[in-house]
């Protein structure tokens, strides 16, 4: 995407981007989270993703700020965007490379494990999934079509999944158009991209703070519902209130409500489903949804909704 210079090519090499991404680390993630953790020890996974998820939004905040100096590059006739693909991308790539010898498949490939934690690790697996107190090699465990079937035609799995894809489309749609609902405010371009920066930090901070107490009260549900609810008060301060501050104080509702959502339900999903392919298959379907979420979210805040994007917030977007 860094080296296009039209926006044909860029628009060619989208598709092949998405594929190759996949949003597949989130369901992996809970997959391999509640694996290795004990299934009496629901909290330890939602704490977890959360810590993993929360990236999210902080990524956000950095992203904001290193847009905002690299817009101001110009070098060959290019603009500073596709500065943005290369830095961000090659950063992705590194610390994708850099998993690979950290994250291991199962506990008998850690290394940094001794050989008796290694098999601590994979005895206590077979007591919480299997009910086998034999500590076998996991490596050999086959797929099993008939769990697979028993995940996707759960209406357990449906039900999170359609509120994971609820909530995952306003969360790609304000993070994509971000910068552009700042600047329909009223905001100059470079003011506008520092002006991201603070939302996401209320979002980051929203998502450990719902994510804590949903687990210190041992509630899911009503936690998610009171997350949206805030997301939508937002969602209100935007198209109701003509004062740019107030309405600048929505985005962060919005940013807020919606980001504390996902790592609850991933986590309610992944630790309630078992054994270990069934979580898989229901993880990823969950996933599967958010991606088609998010190509419902590149088409929302359109230039001829502008400058108030009703139709959009009324959509639910």
């Amino acid at each position: 995407m860094a080296i296009e210079v039209e926006a044909p090519q860029a628009i060619s090499n989208t598709p092949s981007s998405e594929i190759r991404e996949g949003k597949t680390t989130p369901a992996k993630l809970g997959t391999t989270l509640c694996t290795l953790l004990p299934r009496t020890h629901g909290g330890w996974i939602v704490r977890r993703i959360c810590l993993f998820y929360c990236v999210a939004p902080l990524s956000g905040a950095f992203g904001g700020l290193l847009a905002t100096g690299l817009l101001e590059i110009e070098a060959r006739g290019c603009n500073g965007w596709p500065f943005i693909f290369f830095v961000e991308g090659a950063s992705t790539i590194v610390f994708g490379i850099i998993t690979i010898f950290f994250l291991p498949h199962t506990p008998s490939h850690c290394k940094f494990l001794t050989e008796e934690e290694r098999y601590v690790a994979i005895h206590r697996m077979r007591l919480n999934y299997q009910g086998d107190s034999s500590v076998a090699n996991i490596d050999n465990e086959k797929l099993s079509w008939h769990w697979v079937k028993f995940a996707v035609f759960n209406w357990n799995t449906w039900s999170l999944s359609l509120y994971f894809f609820a909530v995952i489309t306003p969360i790609c749609s304000s993070s994509l158009f971000l910068h552009t609902i700042i600047t329909a405010l009223g905001y100059t371009r470079v003011n506008a991209s520092l002006l991201t920066i603070p939302p996401n930090i209320g979002a980051f901070i929203s998502v450990i703070l719902a994510t804590s107490v949903s687990e210190h009260f041992k509630l899911r549900g009503i936690f998610m519902l009171i997350c949206a609810s805030i997301a939508i008060i937002g969602y209100i301060m935007l198209i109701t209130i003509s004062r740019p501050h107030i309405q600048y104080g929505g985005t962060f509702l919005v940013a807020a409500g919606s980001f504390a959502c996902p790592p609850v339900a991933m986590g309610w999903l992944a630790n309630n489903t078992s054994p270990h392919y069934v979580r898989a298959s229901a993880s990823g379907l969950q996933i599967g949804l958010a991606n088609i979420a998010a190509f419902i979210a590149t088409f929302t805040y359109i230039a001829a909704n502008a400058p108030r994007y009703v139709e959009v917030v009324l959509g639910g977007y």
